[in-house]
């Protein structure tokens, strides 16, 4: 009985221990979420996360190897959310529309997470093209964006709905879209209202990608 009691009390405290490692870890995804967000990955040092945190170096780093790590799980639990957003308007045949929704829904989560937003904002280059400026796991969420964009729009030309566009040209158009509208969005100080906005994005996107060219300037 008495070991079963020492066993019982080791499990609660490695438990205790274990909920406050990750208690610490969520407060330091926070703290760097607001420090990348405002300086970017490389002028952002550990003492300014510790800071935001409200903890001592000494415990970020014991819950985190360093700067890399944090970013690479930070981004990990953003696209994990981002992701299933964007299954939920998952439904339906493929094509445009249904194209057009997820990126609907990738528009207005990054809209509610400002300071992930301009994260990857302030990584430089076209979303759509560069990774020259990416850090990490990002790089890697970059070109899998595109990938399955590519395919969205693979789709849309396999149902005759992109008059001729190539579709890894389309996916491009669509990316460098969201990055545009975005940028500036943030520019304005977020003046306008993210609905509305994404209601114009779509709508410009589906009459471009759509668009057959056919029409001439007058006089020619």
């Amino acid at each position: 009985m008495e070991a079963t009691g020492k066993t019982t009390t080791t499990t609660t405290r490695t438990g205790a221990r274990e909920d406050k490692l990750r208690g610490y870890r969520q407060q330091i995804l926070h703290a760097a979420e607001r420090e990348f967000g405002k300086a970017g990955f490389t002028a952002t040092p550990m003492n300014s996360i510790a800071a935001t945190a409200g903890l001592s170096l000494a415990t970020v780093y014991k819950s985190f190897s360093g700067k890399a790590e944090i970013w690479d799980a930070l981004h990990r639990t953003r696209m994990d959310a981002l992701l299933e957003a964007v299954r939920e308007a998952d439904a339906g045949e493929p094509g445009l529309e249904r194209l057009l929704t997820g990126l609907r829904r990738v528009f207005l989560f990054l809209a509610a997470h400002p300071a992930y937003l301009e994260m990857n904002l302030r990584a430089g280059g076209g979303w759509a093209s560069s990774v020259e400026g990416a850090h990490g796991i990002q790089r890697t969420v970059w070109s899998s964006g595109l990938e399955v964009i590519a395919a969205g729009m693979q789709a849309a030309a396999d149902r005759g709905e992109l008059a001729g566009l190539d579709p890894r040209i389309a996916a491009g158009m669509a990316i460098s879209a969201l990055q545009v509208w975005l940028s500036e969005w943030v520019r304005s100080e977020r003046a306008e209202d993210p609905e509305a906005l994404v209601d114009d994005m779509t709508r410009r996107l589906r009459l471009l990608l759509t668009s057959s060219g056919t029409s001439r300037p007058p006089g020619r």
